[in-house]
C-alpha cells in the first residue's frame, strides 16, 4: 500500500485509545442501553474493547489488500450486531454511535495529512475512497447482522410463547390437561395441534382434557382444527374429553357436521376432572 500509507496505519493505532476515550465522552443519557453514560464500568470496558477493535478492524484497509480488509470488518461487525440485538439496542442507536466514531476517526486522518508535509492531495483522494468504501460496508454489513441475529431472536422468542399458549400439564399417570386461554387464529390452531400430539406421546397419556373456558370465539377453520387435533389423539391412543365448550363454539361445530356422540364434554373443567374420581 506504500510507506506513506503505513505511517498513516501507525498513526491511527498509536492515537486509538485517544479516540475511544474522546467516543466515550460524546455518550448521551440513554435510558437503560450500553451506549448510556451511566453505563457500569464493566461495560464500559467492555465498549472500549469493542470501540479499538472497530479501529483495528477499519485501518487493516492501509496495510492489507481490500479482500483481507473486509474479511476483518466483517467479523467485527458480525460479533458486535449479534451483541447488539441480544441486548435489544435499536439499529438507529448504534448507528448513531458508528456515526460518532466515525467522525473522530476521520479528525485523527486530518490531523496526519495536516501533520505530515509527504501526504500530498492523491494521498488524500485515495484514503477518502478507501475509508468511504470501508465505512459504508460496515453500515451494510453491521444491519444485515444485526437483522438476522433479531430475526433469529424472534423466532426463538415466539416457539417459546408458542409452547406456553399450549401447555399440556400432566395431572396423574396418564392423564394430562390442555388448558386453551384468549384468541385462537389459523397459526395458533395450528401449533396447538403439533404441541398436543407431540406431548400427548411424550408423557405417553390415555386422556386429554381440552378446556376451552377462557376462548372467547372459535371461527371455522379454528373448529376444524381443534376436531381435527381429537381425531388425530385418537389415532395414537389418547382419548380426548372436552370441557367448556360455549354455545357458539357448539353451534360452530354443529354447522361442520362434527359428531360429539363418541366425544365426553362437560360443561366446565372441574365436572370433568370430577367425572375422573368416579
Amino acid at each position: 500500500m506504500g510507506e506513506i500509507s503505513r505511517e498513516l496505519y501507525d498513526f491511527i493505532l498509536k492515537n486509538k485509545n485517544s479516540m475511544v476515550e474522546e467516543w466515550l465522552e460524546t455518550r448521551g443519557s440513554h435510558a437503560n442501553t450500553v451506549y448510556s453514560a451511566n453505563a457500569s464500568d464493566d461495560t464500559v470496558e467492555k465498549l472500549r474493547k469493542e470501540s479499538i477493535g472497530f479501529i483495528e478492524a477499519v485501518t487493516a484497509i492501509f496495510i492489507h489488500d481490500k479482500e483481507e480488509s473486509l474479511a476483518y470488518v466483517e467479523d467485527w461487525s458480525s460479533t458486535i450486531a449479534k451483541e447488539r440485538a441480544q441486548q435489544s439496542v435499536p439499529l438507529y442507536e448504534v448507528m448513531e454511535h458508528l456515526g460518532q466514531l466515525r467522525k473522530i476517526y476521520w479528525t485523527c486522518v486530518r490531523h496526519f495529512f495536516e501533520e505530515v508535509d509527504r501526504a500530498n492531495s492523491q494521498d488524500a483522494l485515495r484514503w477518502s475512497e478507501m475509508l468511504n468504501d470501508m465505512f459504508d460496508f460496515i453500515i451494510e454489513s453491521f444491519a444485515r447482522h444485526h437483522h438476522e441475529a433479531h430475526q433469529r431472536l424472534l423466532a426463538s422468542q415466539q416457539e417459546v410463547i408458542d409452547e406456553l399458549s399450549s401447555p399440556v400439564i400432566p395431572i396423574r399417570k396418564g392423564v394430562g390437561i390442555l388448558p386453551l386461554v384468549g384468541g385462537i387464529d389459523t397459526y395458533r390452531a395450528k401449533v396447538i395441534l403439533e404441541t398436543a400430539l407431540e406431548e400427548s406421546a411424550k408423557q405417553q397419556l390415555t386422556t386429554l382434557y381440552i378446556d376451552l373456558s377462557a376462548v372467547p370465539i372459535v371461527d371455522t377453520m379454528v373448529a376444524h382444527q381443534l376436531f381435527q387435533l381429537m381425531d388425530s389423539l385418537r389415532i395414537i391412543g389418547v382419548e380426548s374429553v372436552l370441557s367448556g365448550i360455549r354455545p357458539e363454539i357448539a353451534q360452530t361445530a354443529v354447522t361442520l357436521g362434527i359428531d360429539f356422540k363418541n366425544i365426553q364434554v362437560y360443561a366446565n373443567l372441574m365436572q370433568a376432572l370430577d367425572a375422573l374420581d368416579h
